[in-house]
């Protein structure tokens, strides 16, 4: 039924649209008999009416807020999204926060495999190789 009475009233604006823009074309070409000289702006101003926020020529009547909104969507709809939104953000920065420990320990681990190294490099160096007295023939 909604939509049925929007296409009315939808069909309603375009008819008084049209008899309006009528009415502003007379309007404007007598004043542009009037006075010629009168930038465009000027000659749509005094046969419209100044500019507002609401208003701006060119854009049909103006730019409304409902037009400017993506959707229609409920509040209840806007808030489960939001709780989804946030569970989501909270479940991901606990993974985080067990990654970037999980790391840690990595690096910690890593620098304590150098340290053996350079330990076990420097042991070596200070024993003299020995030969094997067993031949190879």
């Amino acid at each position: 039924m909604n939509d049925h009475r929007d296409h009315i009233f939808g069909w309603m604006k375009e008819l008084w649209n049209k008899r309006t823009l009528a009415c502003k074309i007379c309007s404007i070409e007598e004043i542009i008999q009037s006075d010629p000289s009168l930038p465009i702006i000027e000659i749509i101003e005094k046969c419209c009416g100044p500019q507002t926020r609401s208003h701006v020529f060119g854009f049909g009547g103006g730019v409304k807020v409902k037009d400017l909104k993506g959707g229609t969507s409920s509040n209840t709809e806007l808030v489960s999204a939001l709780r989804s939104t946030r569970e989501d953000n909270k479940s991901l920065n606990e993974e985080n926060k067990s990654l970037q420990e999980r790391l840690s320990t990595l690096e910690d681990d890593m620098k304590e495999m150098k340290k053996m190294k350079e330990f076990f490099a420097a042991q070596q160096s200070h024993v003299p190789l020995t030969t094997s007295p067993v031949s190879t023939e």
